[in-house]
């Protein structure tokens, strides 16, 4: 069955490249294309499914399954690149909170630890693009708003801990695909999955100063990821 509804969406997908389906325009009804295709009504709608999360379908209740216009990607940069495209404004609102069970355990800190919780939220036109909620325990420093250029994925908040003395010497980020919560599908308003990154800083005692969570719409993200070699790194050093 993998087979039969790649391929079902690979000819779909061709067909709208082609522009034999253009933006707009309503698909044949699922059992008309599942009769074309010589398939399941259910494995028909695993092939629209896999391109209502690339951003080229989408569904509407009651009405059937339309070619959209593909939505912006962000690239989401290991190496932390100035330039995006597309274009992005970022926001950013600060606020103090209390450690929740999960945040104790990432943070290494009691449950109930006072917090700065910095919420970065970016968007293209009307389209939010990612959100990043940044935790910093007050007993590490007592962080304000971010000054400057605001970075989507919450870089400031480490220029903000280096200004207050606390330099980070290790990160770790951890790298998900999971299904939208409530909250996501309206704030992104799409249903598909979500890459959602957990991004833990620590300091040079091993002491975490910094969590990161990010939430990224996977129709409209592209995450790199670059691993330097040693010659490239001794390289840097000269």
């Amino acid at each position: 069955m993998v087979a039969h509804y790649q391929s079902v969406a690979d000819d779909l997908r061709r067909r709208i490249e082609s522009g034999e389906f253009r933006v707009g325009d309503r698909l044949p009804a699922e059992t008309q294309l599942a009769t074309r295709y010589r398939v399941s009504v259910p494995t028909l709608r695993l092939s629209l499914e896999l391109l209502q999360a690339e951003g080229r379908v989408e569904k509407q209740q009651g009405r059937g399954n339309f070619v959209r216009h593909p939505r912006a990607r962000t690239v989401y940069d290991s190496e932390r690149q100035a330039a995006q495209s597309p274009p992005l404004h970022v926001s950013v609102e600060v606020d103090t909170v209390n450690a929740t069970s999960a945040l104790s355990a990432l943070l290494q800190v009691r449950r109930g630890a006072l917090l700065t919780e910095f919420d970065f939220i970016s968007v293209v036109g009307t389209s939010v693009q990612s959100v990043a909620r940044v935790y910093v325990p007050q007993t590490v420093a007592r962080l304000g708003p971010p000054e400057g250029e605001l970075s989507p994925w919450g870089d400031n908040v480490r220029e903000s801990l280096a200004a207050a003395g606390v330099h980070v010497v290790s990160t770790v980020e951890r790298v998900t695909s999971r299904l939208p919560s409530v909250e996501e599908k309206e704030v992104f308003r799409s249903t598909t999955p979500v890459l959602a990154v957990e991004r833990t800083s620590s300091d040079d005692s091993g002491r975490v100063v910094e969590v990161a969570l990010l939430a990224l719409p996977g129709d409209r993200t592209e995450a790199v990821f670059t691993a330097r070699t040693c010659a490239e790194a001794l390289e840097e050093v000269r």
